[in-house]
């Protein structure tokens, strides 16, 4: 009888956990976090990493020779038997994986983080041989001691032989826990060095928590004596914050609260400096916040929520529902809600006189020190995730311009928390580089997008606010009509060239008899000096001398009223000059500002003029095609009759008809047209303004409804082009909301109605109405709540401004829908009215 054939089976090399270890764990510093996870995933209060790359382990150790030594201690609830054949010696097994699914947690709640079984990869990565010496809970006068060298794997070929030493013996730890013990570090230079340190440094706060905040166990590292207090220092920078912002998501709302101290209000510019301490710090602050609470307030709601804080000198909170997002990423018609967070963001100060510390003294340390702990970092259950540099864009929305006084990825510092628990759903890839996207990471990411526009929005208000009040003082001060923010440019530069030209001419009129008596003083005081000399020369008679010195003090006395004449009108002249300055500073303010507005205008200007061109060209090209089109088909159609080719040429003279229907709707507006008036029939014009807008909004869901209502037979005399750029504008920006709310699925399609009553025609669409925190300023220019690159804020802004042109006009009624928000947009035509 033969003997059976023995059964196949699978084998491991076990050179190939070292490729796991090197393709899973990019860092030493990944590598060592890994192991802090396994002491938080223990429910240790705290651990003790020591890392001595001079020293060897302890002579009773097993490799007592080995150069380097990692020490990883803590209080956790240790290891039994079992728990290290499942958790360490059997590679990629975490039995925290299947607890997690369960989700069940720990004695102190903790849910499991290091489910992915790298924590021993981890060490493979550190060091050449791994020490365990543990004592369990559950048997606290026992310990179990376990050895193995990583370079064993290299000389074996199946997993299964490599030696291990194991025993059971009694505690010699004095607490119940873990110690482990990493010797021989396979790359020393990778802790050693100042520079290599402060790296490290920077690197594990990335990692590990430096915020207490984010985390419930403390964390201690050392190295060669060295300890890295990374709590200690960033809560030293956060204490030079001048602004700080707090975050937390829950039920399904992200609030915004915050705290802004005096000094980060204080101008850039040492003139405006100095009339800023004089002005604001002399009261803490007082007229400045009843100044900026009057901006946001005026008996509405305001979107900043200031109140008043006396430490702090003010406080402010904003809002954002995750239904309301735009853009919401929804999963079986749900927003695919994140979990809950929280979070703290500080805008930390870059001057080391606000930083306090003995180890660090220099200003450039101390920048360097902010720079490596800036950035808004993730920490899950207080381990960072990787999430990349800058990973919110905050240096985008500075170099783009979008956002000149928005937070600089320079000097942010601060975290979100998430938790295993409240978080499920963002998860990590696999090896710790990132979160998977999906659509509540997406979510995650939106509900930051709009943080950073909001604090965006807040520090520029406040900061334009404080120019702005330092700015209404100097023109007062200057003889100057306030600044009125919605007067035309033309008006503004008017109002201060006036006010020049008067304090002008005051200086000259000054000037003349400054210099006449000037001249006066000089020549009666040479005279005397002249009459004292003779008197002395010559030597005369007592009476002689006498009468010439009482004629000579005379004329200096009258000299002495000129010249306190003179002095005083000197002084005013000097006021004047004062005066003078003081304008050149308004001058220079209101010229910045001038020059942003109109970089902004050139730019609408220059799309206007390419739309121009475009127009010209395409009109040019439609004609040809049209001739071609007409030249080509009887050719075919008596030849070879091809369906194809006449189809196609059918389809070119649709494409044909299309683009001169859009050309004859642009036409108007075009340059050669644009100061031309007709009558125009609102009615039929508003029908035929609804049938080309449908032609295309249809396919998105989107209708334009016109409303007879009243008399909606009226005609009216003006510019068609203006007429038309006006009514574009508005179907523009109900195209844009009423498709967030489809793709939201909020509507199924949205409607836009045209209402006419002579004189009036009021505009309405189905979305969610304007946001309150814009109702005020909806029609300034470069005021809009779309995502960044998705509108200039201009729109209203150009209607208004064309309907004026017409001595006609545009508001915002105060009607509010079902989301509590205004939504009907009112044009009178009242002066444009032709019989």
């Amino acid at each position: 009888m033969k003997d059976s054939p023995r059964r196949p089976r699978f084998a491991i090399n076990a050179a190939v956990v070292f490729r796991l270890g090197e393709e899973l764990i990019t860092d030493v510093v990944q590598a060592l976090v890994e192991l802090v996870k396994n002491s938080y995933d223990a429910d240790a209060t705290w651990v003790k990493v020591t890392i001595n790359t001079h020293g060897s382990p302890k002579s009773e150790s097993k490799y007592p020779d080995a150069t380097g030594v990692v020490l990883v201690e803590d209080n956790g609830h240790g290891m039994n038997p079992g728990t290290i054949e499942r958790g360490w010696l059997t590679i990629a097994n975490s039995p925290k994986r299947a607890q997690k699914a369960a989700g069940e947690t720990t004695s102190r709640g903790r849910t499991p983080i290091g489910d992915k079984g790298l924590g021993r990869l981890g060490s493979q990565r550190l060091a050449q041989n791994v020490e365990i010496v543990t004592r369990p809970h559950t048997a606290p006068t026992t310990e179990y001691y376990v050895a193995f060298s990583w370079d064993e794997f290299r000389d074996t070929t199946d997993l299964g032989d490599v030696p291990v030493t194991w025993e059971s013996r009694p505690a010699t730890l004095a607490r119940q826990g873990t110690t482990l013990v990493l010797s021989g570090l396979r790359d020393l230079t990778a802790w050693q060095g100042q520079k290599t340190v402060a790296s490290l440094q920077r690197k594990l706060s990335e990692m590990i928590s430096p915020f207490q905040q984010a985390r419930d166990f403390r964390v201690h590292l050392e190295i060669d004596g060295s300890p890295l207090e990374l709590a200690a220092i960033a809560e030293r920078v956060r204490e030079t914050s001048p602004l700080k912002y707090n975050l937390r998501f829950e039920r399904g709302i992200l609030k915004v609260t915050g705290t802004a101290r005096l000094n980060y209000l204080q101008p850039n510019q040492r003139a405006d400096q100095d009339v800023f301490n004089s002005l604001c710090r002399r009261d803490d602050g007082k007229r400045l916040y009843e100044f900026l609470a009057d901006k946001t307030g005026k008996g509405r709601p305001s979107r900043f929520k200031l109140s008043e804080q006396t430490e702090w000198f003010v406080e402010f909170a904003g809002e954002q529902p995750l239904d309301d997002l735009d853009g919401v990423s929804r999963v079986n018609g749900t927003a695919a809600n994140p979990g809950p967070f929280h979070g703290e963001i500080d805008v930390v100060s870059l001057d080391i006189s606000d930083f306090k510390s003995d180890t660090i003294s220099r200003q450039s340390d101390y920048r360097r020190l902010v720079r490596n702990l800036a950035g808004i970092r993730v920490y899950r259950d207080g381990f960072g995730v990787r999430v990349g540099e800058d990973w919110l864009g905050l240096g985008k929305q500075w170099t783009r311009g979008t956002s000149y006084y928005g937070l600089r990825p320079a000097n942010v510092l601060g975290y979100l928390a998430i938790s295993a628990r409240d978080n499920p759903d963002l998860t990590e890839t696999t090896s710790r580089e990132g979160f998977q996207v999906t659509p509540h990471y997406e979510n995650f990411v939106a509900l930051l997008a709009w943080f950073v526009r909001f604090a965006a929005d807040f520090q520029e208000f406040l900061r334009r606010g404080v120019l702005r009040f330092l700015s209404e003082h100097l023109d007062r001060d200057a003889g100057i009509a306030p600044e009125d923010e919605h007067s035309d440019i033309t008006k503004r530069i008017e109002n201060v060239a006036g006010t020049l030209s008067s304090k002008k001419r005051l200086l000259r009129g000054t000037a003349k008899p400054l210099r006449r008596a000037a001249e006066d003083a000089s020549k009666t005081l040479h005279r005397v000096r002249r009459e004292l000399d003779n008197a002395l020369v010559q030597d005369r008679e007592a009476s002689d001398a006498l009468e010439q010195l009482e004629a000579g003090l005379k004329t200096v006395l009258v000299a002495s009223a000129n010249a306190e004449k003179m002095l005083q009108e000197a002084s005013a002249g000097l006021d004047q000059a004062s005066e003078l300055r003081t304008l050149r500073a308004v001058l220079d303010r209101r010229w910045e500002t001038l020059q942003a507005e109109l970089s902004a205008l050139y730019e609408s200007i220059s799309l206007g003029l390419t739309a121009e061109i475009l127009a010209h060209e395409i009109d040019n090209v439609s004609d040809r095609l049209a001739r071609k089109s007409a030249l080509l088909l009887p050719q075919v159609t008596h030849g070879a009759r091809r369906a194809s080719i006449i189809a196609y040429i059918e389809h070119v003279r649709s494409s044909v008809t299309t683009m001169r229907k859009q050309l004859a709707h642009l036409s108007p507006s075009l340059r050669y047209l644009r100061e031309r008036r007709e009558r125009i029939e609102m009615l039929p014009w508003t029908t035929d303004f609804a049938m080309f807008h449908n032609e295309r909004l249809q396919q998105k869901g989107i209708q334009v409804i016109v409303v007879e209502s009243g008399r909606p037979r009226f005609t009216v005399r003006m510019n068609k082009g203006k007429l038309t750029q006006v009514f574009d504008n508005l179907v523009l920006n109900a195209e844009h909301w009423l498709k967030e709310a489809i793709r939201a699925q909020v509507l199924e399609e949205g409607n836009l109605r045209i209402i006419l009553e002579a004189p009036l025609v009021r505009v309405m669409d189905d979305g969610k109405g304007v946001e309150e925190s814009v109702e005020e300023s909806l029609f300034e220019p470069f005021v809009t709540t779309k995502r960044t690159g998705e509108g200039r804020g201009l729109g209203l802004f150009v209607s208004r401004q064309l309907l004026d042109s017409e001595s006609c006009g545009i508001r915002l009624l105060s009607d509010r829908n079902e989301h509590g928000r205004r939504y009907v947009f009112e044009l009178d035509f009242s002066a444009a009215i032709s019989a």
